[in-house]
């Protein structure tokens, strides 16, 4: 991968972030959003030390982020923060395994990402070079490039697009699940979340992934 596709592959992935990061504060009242922002790091920092491809700095840099986080709360005494949690893990899940364009293994032919000049500015904005210029010409890119991929918010992209190929095959979605297993039980022990409710969704994502995937 060339460094400009490298970064302009971080612009989009961002992007994706940000949306999914918005659907949930959308789940929660205001007063309850600072306890959404501490559960994304928390799941991230989990999900990224169980993904090879995750460098070890980032590794490093995620579960101090995620410590320095969890010195703000007492999980233990907080059954609005855990509820938070659980149902922040659970749509990471169900995000990361929809039926839609974000997760097609067609996604980066169609918004075209060897060619996204966003990748240079991006570059720029990583090393300090910034202002509200650059940011808006970097989200119009973007926005350009992801109306080529109209079935993002799907989650029946298989039955609207002939080319759709979901990114995980039906011999790869148990490592996914037993990831997230693995990331449960470690909230369990560690925060109290409720490793049952995490299972049950678990079980049915899987009967809903094989019943799309079959389609």
């Amino acid at each position: 991968m060339t460094e400009m596709r490298t970064y302009a592959s971080y612009a989009v992935l961002q992007e994706l972030n940000r949306r999914e990061f918005r659907r949930k504060l959308e789940l929660f009242p205001a007063e309850l959003h600072h306890y959404v922002i501490l559960a994304e790091g928390i799941i991230g920092a989990a999900n990224a030390k169980r993904i090879a491809e995750t460098p070890a700095s980032v590794v490093r840099d995620g579960e101090d982020f995620a410590a320095e986080l969890l010195e703000m709360i007492d999980p233990g005494q907080d059954a609005s923060f855990r509820e938070v949690l659980e149902t922040g893990l659970i749509m990471t899940m169900k995000d990361e395994l929809r039926f839609c364009c974000a997760n097609c293994t067609n996604f980066d032919a169609c918004i075209d990402l060897d060619n996204l000049a966003v990748g240079r500015l991006f570059k720029q904005r990583s090393e300090g070079h910034d202002s509200e210029e650059l940011k808006m010409e970097i989200a119009g890119r973007i926005d350009s490039a992801l109306q080529k991929t109209p079935h993002l918010e799907a989650d029946d992209a298989q039955s609207l697009c002939k080319d759709f190929r979901h990114q995980y095959t039906a011999s790869s979605i148990g490592a996914v699940f037993n990831r997230y297993a693995d990331i449960a039980a470690e909230l369990q022990l560690s925060l109290g979340i409720d490793y049952r409710k995490i299972q049950q969704e678990m079980i049915s994502l899987n009967m809903d992934f094989y019943a799309k995937n079959n389609k």
